[in-house]
């Protein structure tokens, strides 16, 4: 069984919160989600998604990421890029157990 998780978008922005707030940041937006929250932006996320392996996900952040890299594959700076996984409930993602 190949490994996967339901992506509802993968998208580069501005990381809008905690200290890392004003700095570039990969978002990887999950599917999925049974919470509810009153504040919640992203109820397009409770049920639209597509099944992507993990290696179809790298690629895209190592893809989103690429501009933030000197020729040298070297980071130009240790916060950047920033990944963060939202959106959906991390918890209701099947994940195959090794």
């Amino acid at each position: 069984m190949s490994e996967t998780l339901v992506i509802n978008e993968i998208y580069l922005s501005l990381q809008g919160e905690s200290t890392f707030a004003g700095l570039p940041c990969i978002f990887i937006r999950l599917t999925a989600c049974d919470l509810r929250c009153s504040y919640c932006d992203t109820a397009y996320a409770f049920t639209e998604g597509k099944k992507k392996l993990l290696a179809e996900i790298l690629a895209e952040v190592k893809k989103l990421a690429a501009p933030f890299f000197n020729s040298k594959l070297k980071a130009q700076s240790s916060k950047l890029p920033l990944v963060e996984l939202t959106g959906g409930e991390p918890l209701l993602q099947k994940i195959p157990c090794r």
